[in-house]
């Protein structure tokens, strides 16, 4: 009777594959992404400071008042299908140095493109250094020749998140965003509009001195102190694990390397003789091409997939989906195909 249902379930999952009735099977995934862009908006009437590639950023006023803004910006694009559905979003910056109380800081979505060039800050990088082409700065989007409409940056003024920065130091207790509906609903929008994708605006304290906060960037040499946005995101995709507790007669093994191009290996290992099928889906949950389709005994496989489809075409760069299924259960896996 079992395996009477089992055998239904995997044909109502094909039949929904086929019909197009996938969206209410979900899959859920979760992505550490680093930022692509970082740099420091120094409050300058003439727009010739930043720190494009500096080790820290900065967000509050300093002790003679002037204003620092932070700006991130991380390609979510590349690491999440577009087609997705948002579940939760957090940012996670690393407090480096602080020397004024609890103070709240903001997260506002920008509204346009901005630029990070060679300038590097020295000493402590709190007061930035001389702008470098491409740079932002307090006037400029990229330096010396796009400006922002509103110094100090163009962003949204409700902010997408806020939250309390103390005066502890602690690389093992980080300050994180999130998640918030706002959080979700920009980077949902920067899925559906990559071109719009320009991050957010770190504004803090602005109302009084000494508020300012530093934070480490990604060009900050201890990797561990880089921005982070974790996202979790479900799809609808036709092709959900069925695995029931202990009748799993399979170990399906991630792909290697992974991201590849322009080829990777899958490797599985049966623990006894069963049907096999080893099948490749985009992120629509439409079938690409079948690596497998046949009755093998218990061992070890490894099949290589050279990022083609059926047909031999080359498939572009993006998130791909590998399921193997027996006919006992089923499992799938993530891999990514560089452009």
């Amino acid at each position: 009777m079992r395996g009477t249902l089992r055998c239904f379930l995997f044909f109502l999952i094909d039949f929904l594959i086929f019909t197009g009735w996938v969206a209410g099977v979900k899959a859920q995934m979760t992505v550490n992404i680093r930022p692509s862009q970082d740099n420091t908006l120094y409050e300058d009437n003439a727009g010739s400071l930043s720190n494009g590639i500096g080790q820290h950023m900065f967000a509050g006023r300093t002790a003679s008042g002037a204003i620092r803004r932070a700006v991130v910006r991380f390609p979510v694009i590349e690491f999440v299908p577009p087609n997705a559905l948002i579940q939760s979003v957090q940012l996670t910056l690393n407090l480096s140095k602080t020397s004024a109380g609890p103070v709240t800081v903001s997260l506002h979505r920008l509204l346009k493109p901005w630029g990070e060039g060679n300038s590097d800050a020295p000493a402590e990088e709190g007061q930035g250094t001389q702008a470098q082409p491409g740079d932002a700065t307090w006037m400029h989007t990229f330096f010396d020749t796009s400006f922002w409409n509103t110094p100090g940056g163009d962003f949204v003024a409700q902010p997408s998140a806020q939250t309390t920065v103390g005066t502890v130091v602690n690389p093992l207790n980080p300050v994180t965003w999130g998640s918030t509906a706002p959080m979700i609903a920009d980077v949902q929008f920067w899925l559906a509009h990559p071109d719009s994708n320009f991050g957010w605006i770190v504004v803090g304290d602005e109302s009084t001195m000494a508020t300012a906060k530093r934070f480490d960037t990604k060009d900050n040499p201890d990797t561990t102190t880089h921005p982070l946005l974790t996202i979790t995101y479900t799809m609808p995709v036709g092709i959900a694990d069925i695995d029931e507790p202990g009748l799993r007669d399979f170990e399906l093994v991630q792909n290697y390397p992974n991201p590849f191009n322009p080829s990777t290996t899958i490797e599985y290992r049966l623990n006894r003789a069963t049907e096999v099928s080893l099948k490749i889906f985009n992120v629509l949950g439409q079938e690409i091409r079948t690596l497998v389709q046949a009755r093998q005994t218990a061992g070890t496989y490894r099949v290589v997939w050279d990022g083609r489809d059926a047909r031999g075409q080359r498939m572009p760069g993006g998130v791909y989906f590998y399921r193997l299924k027996t006919d006992r259960s089923s499992v799938v896996k993530k891999m990514i195909l560089l452009p």
